[in-house]
């Protein structure tokens, strides 16, 4: 019967919640895209792809240390 107990006692233990981080380390700034105008030129249009990517990937970057595990880049 103790062992029953105790087994029951660490198997209850075990079952808490997972500690979120803590937001107070974590970067909360947005994060930068393209900013400039509509592109009007190939290289432009390269260089604001580029942003974008850029932005999108910090920004999943931020989900997945805030704990959003379902989130992938396309």
């Amino acid at each position: 019967m103790r062992r029953l107990a105790i087994i029951c006692a660490l198997l209850l233990a075990a079952c808490g919640a997972d500690p979120a981080p803590p937001l107070a380390g974590l970067d909360l700034t947005p994060c930068a895209g393209w900013t400039g105008g509509v592109p009007d030129t190939e290289q432009r249009l390269m260089r604001a792809a580029a942003a974008e990517r850029a932005g999108r990937l910090c920004a999943n970057a931020k989900l997945m240390a805030v704990g959003w595990r379902n989130f992938a880049d396309p």
